[in-house]
């Protein structure tokens, strides 16, 4: 604790006017900003009752310049689980409301992003004051299902509206200083700096005088309860403590709330959702951003995109918004440019939301050159293939192209599930052949796929991260297979649910329960969407096809032949109708089981179906890590998020219940075949994780 108050304190000076005003000027200047840990919050609170117990103080001014973002959460984590831990936030409550009680009013100017704790601390003045436009307020712990707790949550609900407390702690967003100031976060904004000294003396009488009084409206809190608890709420921890915290405030007071939360802090730090979706959601998506280093003597001018579908368009978006020229090419000129409209709508959307300058448009679409002429290509350091999913029309369009990549440059196929080593046979040189899965739309999608193909070399799987890096994009690497991982796994989700369909399982009772398991869409949902005859396409790719995958082929032909192609036909699944929602489709030729099987275990089938596929990409080399399936499959298919992942999923039930579980579903199906590995982990008691490290050894 000494250290930590040398060092802040070298970073502040204090100063005193002859009202008693005390003036504090923190410089945050670290090597690596990053948010203060709860003994630097603590030390910051004892430092500020220092100043105002002064007898000479009248008010206090806190200058804060620097940012503060990246909190340690593994050792914030640790820390929750040891003796000592409930009682300093005890003491730190204590301090908080002493604070409140201390009739000396206080303000605090600030001009970078307070993330976190650092958040928490500015709560504690009586007014915020945003210095221009960088003047963030947020608490990204919301993120990864924490509190950022140490009466932030308790400040906040006498300040704000609770609807707005609710979203703000489960988001985990920055706030900017104009909505900030909107939603009472700040209390006013100051252009630059070189407006500070003006603004505080043109403020000076209220800053002396005026004394935030802690205080929840009862009437708008109760309203604010109804309409939370009449919404739709997702299942994770976070949203559960924090809806139940708002439902507990009605009648406390400030001391009261105080102990409720920081008693909900405790209990999501030490809970294994929280350490999953820390593990998974930080902590992993910054290991993979960092394997997105530059090459030496590899700079990209130059991108080619063949085939300007919606996938093609949009990887061409995402590379010209990264300032590269892109060439995207198509057989038709005219859907070339249709493809480079689509990067205009895309541009004009943003504009709209104030997400995009708009000088920054036409930047963009003069990056992109629409073409239907091979020769175009030439020079480009990167062609990536973006064609239909078909073997033959992708090997013709690789052979096409191929003579015009630049000598050392990379040549990509962006495949959902055909073997990138086959591909690469058309390919002169497949050691600079490598696969590419973006997802779509590409523009909201952060996660590529990166798949090594049996003769990619070492040097184009750097070339490719440093790519995928460029383009801000978040990358996983697997090895080459079938379907490689998130597409394989993915449609085992797809399998499993027409295979409850075709026992008997209503259509409506499938999809709500892959809602209440967290996915975002249900399984029969999504095939509309794909198209049916698509995923028809899919398994005729596949070198062999399951009893099981049989099984779900013929229905689907079956479907195709009814003319039930999926929502472009406004029929699928789903009916379509025009201008009204959707409707469940009731196949005639499907009985309903006389014996329904539970909720659960619909939720459990299909939480567990993927997730024992991944533990067979892991023991077949197609994923090198856990925590590579956890992220793909958060990120690229939408597993659900209080899971932190496949390999998370499994770690929070246990291996002897996942083992249990698929025991159970063997009658459904050849899917649920469990591997002797898994089984003989079982018995050793194995988890894949022990904490935030992975306990997987790859033999």
């Amino acid at each position: 604790m000494s250290k930590i108050k040398e060092r802040i304190k070298e970073q502040i000076s204090v100063s005193k006017n002859a009202d008693g005003v005390y003036q504090l000027r923190w410089i945050n200047v670290r090597s690596r900003p990053h948010d203060l840990s709860l003994d630097e919050f603590k030390f910051c609170i004892e430092l500020l009752l220092s100043v105002l117990k002064k007898s000479d103080c009248t008010s206090l001014q806190l200058i804060l310049e620097g940012k503060f973002r990246d909190a340690d959460y593994e050792e914030l984590i640790y820390m929750a689980g040891k003796e000592g831990f409930l009682t300093k936030l005890e003491h730190i409550d204590e301090m908080i409301i002493e604070l409140s009680e201390i009739e000396k009013p206080t303000v605090v100017l600030f001009d970078k992003a307070c993330t976190g704790l650092a958040a928490a601390f500015l709560l504690l003045f009586d007014r915020r004051i945003g210095i221009g436009p960088k003047a963030k307020m947020g608490f990204p712990e919301g993120a990864f299902g924490m509190l950022t707790g140490n009466g932030s949550f308790s400040k906040l609900l006498g300040l704000v509206d609770a609807e707005f407390v609710f979203d703000l702690l489960n988001s985990g967003r920055l706030i900017k200083p104009e909505e900030a100031e909107k939603t009472g976060l700040i209390q006013d904004r100051i252009s630059s700096w070189e407006q500070v000294q003006a603004w505080l003396q043109e403020n000076s009488a209220l800053n002396k005088s005026h004394k935030f009084k802690w205080k929840v409206d009862q009437g708008k809190l109760s309203e604010a309860i109804q309409k939370l608890n009449a919404k739709a709420i997702k299942p994770l921890l976070l949203t559960e403590v924090i809806l139940s915290l708002i439902q507990g405030s009605e009648g406390q007071s400030y001391k009261e709330l105080l102990t409720k939360e920081h008693l909900a802090y405790v209990g999501l730090l030490t809970a294994k959702e929280t350490l999953t979706r820390v593990r998974t959601f930080h902590y992993a998506v910054e290991d993979a951003i960092s394997m997105c280093k530059e090459v030496e003597d590899a700079e990209i001018s130059k991108v080619a995109v063949i085939g300007a579908g919606m996938m093609g368009s949009g990887i061409a978006y995402e590379v010209a918004k990264a300032g590269i020229d892109v060439i995207l090419k198509d057989v038709d000129l005219q859907n070339a440019e249709k493809g480079r409209a689509y990067s205009e709508k895309l541009c004009n959307k943003l504009i709209e939301l104030n997400k995009m300058k708009e000088d920054d448009k036409p930047k963009i679409l003069e990056r992109i050159l629409p073409t239907d002429q091979l020769e175009d290509l030439d020079g480009a350091e990167i062609i990536v293939e973006a064609v239909f999913e078909d073997k033959r029309l992708k090997a013709e369009v690789i052979n096409d192209s191929k003579r015009y990549l630049a000598q050392s440059g990379l040549f990509a196929s962006n495949t959902t599930s055909l073997p990138i080593s086959k591909l690469s046979k058309s390919f002169d040189d497949p050691s600079r052949f490598i696969g590419l899965h973006f997802f779509s739309p590409v523009d909201r999608m952060a996660l590529v796929e990166v798949i090594r193909g049996k003769e990619t070399s070492e040097e184009t799987l750097d070339k490719a991260l440093s790519f995928v890096g460029k383009l801000k994009k978040i990358p996983i690497v697997v090895n080459d297979g079938p379907a490689f991982f998130t597409s394989r796994i993915f449609f085992y989700y797809l399998l499993e649910g027409i295979t409850m369909l075709l026992e008997g399982v209503p259509m409506e009772r499938i999809e709500e329960g892959a809602k209440l398991a967290g996915f975002a869409v249900g399984p029969l949902a999504v095939l509309d969407e794909i198209s049916l005859p698509l995923m028809v396409h899919v398994y005729e790719q596949l070198p062999d096809m399951s009893f099981s995958q049989k099984r779900v082929y013929n229905y689907l032909q079956r479907m195709i032949k009814k003319g039930r192609t999926g929502r472009k036909s406004s029929r699928g699944f789903y009916d379509y109708p025009d201008n009204k929602p959707k409707k469940y489709y009731s196949d005639p030729e499907l009985k309903d089981l006389d014996s329904q099987i539970s909720a659960k275990d619909i939720q459990d089938r299909l939480l567990a179906v993927l997730a024992l596929d991944s533990y067979r990409c892991l023991e077949e080399g197609i994923l090198f890590s856990p925590i590579d399936g956890d992220l793909g499959s958060v990120m690229g298919l939408g597993y659900p998020v209080q899971t932190g992942g496949v390999f998370g999923y499994i770690d929070m039930i246990g291996l002897d219940e996942f083992v249990k579980i698929c025991e159970n579903f063997s009658q459904y199906g050849d899917e649920w075949e469990i591997p002797d590995s898994l089984v003989k982990l079982r018995d050793e008691g194995f988890q894949f994780y022990d904490g935030f490290e992975s306990n997987w050894v790859d033999e």
